[in-house]
């Protein structure tokens, strides 16, 4: 007689909310991890950053282990009870026509893989292909799962006769009793002489484990329209994922926004970064922003982010070193404030952002543009005259202005033009 495929009953999907939070946890926090390792390779992320990201996605890598662990375990807890004989006694008459003894019933090991599954105690997961033979009905095939270990593994070779345990609410399925109780050790160990080479009549497909260890119901196939959803429903928390370093780093979704956008320019090297001209108004608006009414002796905007030389607010003839990444904001002791001088110092009404582009416009036309290395605002000083006095010798009166210096990187060295910050007039 042919062996008919018999589909295991059809169970009707339903929505599992603490599934649904794992999940989107889970693709989130992938997402996230690809989010800083772009953030960091494009110098968003400031490197600060790098011992903490790398230690939280190793504490991540070792929470969702141990939920699927958990998870698997506790789906498959039927089978590892009934490995060490204890639900075996426990389950009651098989739907399938098993016998009253538990449910137990004879059954021909056709063939068995490991699943590359391993749990405590060494447990691993192997997959049996069974030839069942029940009491009252025909024999079937069907496919199970289920742990042993390695020292078990000998008593489950091709051909050996087990002790099948059927579940009762899901016929077809089951587990090896590995601790029978001696009449079934005798029955397995002389079967019927026709169980050795008698075929099965139906069969049962092999179900498989979900991610969280959960069986996987190929009959219950998902419609395409929830299917879609899933699909919608994952690329959305993988997104948010990728982009949650970038507003984290950057402070905004505008800032966020404005990277997708420029994402094609970065992929191909155009993406000029903060010194687009609205991006170097957006740099230089913070800047003086964070600067208030604090004198500055420095400021520089680079390509990835702002350096600033600024008053320390609670020490007096002290300056803090600021590096601004978006709306990360590093600040330490300037380590020369003992040097600087009231005087070489300016505030922020002594700049002008119309200068600031003008010499930038200027200096492009002079240097390549992808040796920018920074633009920015810094005191200068200059002998305005010489005054001879005759007893007290030649005076000195030096003058300090403010300019704004382009700088160009290569690999022969740095170069740099200066402008005059008020009128944007080339100086050297």
């Amino acid at each position: 007689m042919l062996m008919q495929s018999q589909p295991p009953a059809s169970p009707k999907a339903r929505f599992n909310p603490r599934r649904f939070i794992i999940l989107a946890a889970l693709w989130m926090t992938i997402g996230a991890f690809i989010g800083f390792i772009v953030a960091g390779a494009n110098g968003v992320a400031p490197d600060s950053w790098i011992p903490f990201v790398v230690i939280g996605f190793i504490a991540a890598s070792f929470l969702f282990s141990g939920v699927f662990v958990a998870s698997l375990t506790r789906n498959l807890k039927p089978m590892l009870q009934a490995g060490q004989g204890g639900i075996a006694s426990r389950i009651p008459q098989s739907a399938n026509g098993g016998t009253s003894d538990g449910g137990r019933m004879l059954a021909r090991v056709g063939k068995l893989e490991e699943a590359g599954l391993t749990v405590s105690n060494f447990n691993h997961m192997f997959i049996f292909t069974l030839t069942v033979f029940p009491e009252h009905g025909a024999p079937y095939e069907t496919v199970i799962r289920q742990f042993i270990t390695m020292g078990e593994l000998p008593n489950f070779y091709t051909g050996r006769f087990v002790v099948f345990v059927e579940d009762p609410a899901n016929p077809g399925y089951g587990v090896i009793d590995k601790d029978p109780p001696e009449d079934w050790q005798q029955k397995a160990a002389e079967p019927p002489l026709a169980y050795k080479t008698q075929k099965a009549e139906k069969s049962y497909p092999d179900k498989g484990t979900g991610l969280f260890g959960d069986e996987l119901n190929f009959s219950a196939r998902m419609s395409p329209v929830r299917l879609i959803a899933n699909l919608i429903a994952t690329l959305a928390f993988l997104v948010l994922g990728f982009l949650a370093p970038f507003a984290l780093v950057t402070g905004g979704i505008e800032t966020v926004t404005t990277y997708v956008q420029d994402l094609p320019k970065t992929i191909t090297g155009r993406d000029d970064r903060n010194f687009d001209k609205e991006k170097l108004r957006k740099a230089y608006d913070r800047a003086l922003a964070y600067a208030g009414n604090r004198r500055i002796h420095r400021m520089y905007i680079y390509k990835d982010y702002v350096k600033l030389t600024v008053e320390n607010p609670s020490q007096e003839n002290a300056y803090d070193d600021v590096t601004m990444r978006g709306a990360v904001v590093d600040s330490r002791p300037d380590g020369t404030s003992a040097s600087i001088k009231p005087q070489e110092t300016f505030g922020v009404s002594d700049t002008k952002f119309a200068t600031l582009e003008q010499a930038l416009g200027d200096a492009l036309m002079h240097g390549d543009k992808n040796q920018l290395s920074y633009i920015g605002f810094r005191n200068r000083s200059a002998i305005s005259t010489i005054r001879i006095n005759g007893t007290s010798g030649i005076t000195i009166d030096e003058r300090k202005f403010i300019v704004i210096t382009v700088g160009f990187s290569s690999d022969y060295g740095s170069t740099s033009r200066t402008y005059d910050a008020a009128t944007g007039q080339f100086l050297n």
